[in-house]
């Protein structure tokens, strides 16, 4: 399959960390079939306060939960992600954190009785190294629902063959 790689007009900056990372990896096509991942990724976990959500990994068919998602994160949670102002999403955008192929790019949504309140992702950069990023929604920052993205992550980077995270931060 040839790549597919973004437009300028994606809604992403050019030189930003996000639009280079998306110009480094090639786009799942939608008429790809994807396999379906590890049935073992999927589990109920306890957040810091007790309460209870279910992790899994994303599926196209969440793309409507996902923009109902993203448009309860705050402007600032959004620019901490993508490091520039991005109030919506592109259709390519969707495809993109919708669609993966669980192997070199794997994405987790923690679900809230049906809502997703947080997706962890990452994409490989090169053999045994791989992106991370996470993005909560601003009213259940602080449950701890971050370190268990980035600990699922980790298991699924190890059945991968990932031996090492990065991720950029704003100072």
């Amino acid at each position: 399959m040839a790549p597919i790689l973004p437009r300028p007009t994606d809604g992403n900056v050019a030189g930003t960390p996000d639009s280079r990372r998306h110009a480094r990896f090639r786009l799942v096509s939608e008429t790809t079939d994807v396999p379906a991942p590890p049935q073992h990724w999927e589990a109920d976990v306890l957040l810091r306060d007790g309460g209870t959500a279910h992790i899994r990994p994303i599926r196209p068919e969440d793309r409507d939960v996902f923009v109902e998602f993203y448009d309860r994160v705050s402007d600032q949670s959004k620019y901490y992600r993508f490091f520039s102002p991005m109030p919506k999403l592109s259709d390519r955008d969707l495809d993109r954190f919708t669609t993966v192929d669980h192997v070199d790019r794997v994405a987790f949504v923690l679900t809230l009785q049906g809502q997703i309140i947080a997706v962890g992702r990452y994409d490989l950069v090169k053999p045994g190294e791989a992106e991370v990023a996470f993005l909560v929604e601003d009213h259940h920052q602080g449950r701890g629902i971050g370190q268990l993205l980035l600990e699922h992550l980790a298991q699924a980077g190890r059945e991968r063959g990932v031996e090492r995270f990065i991720a950029e931060v704003l100072p």
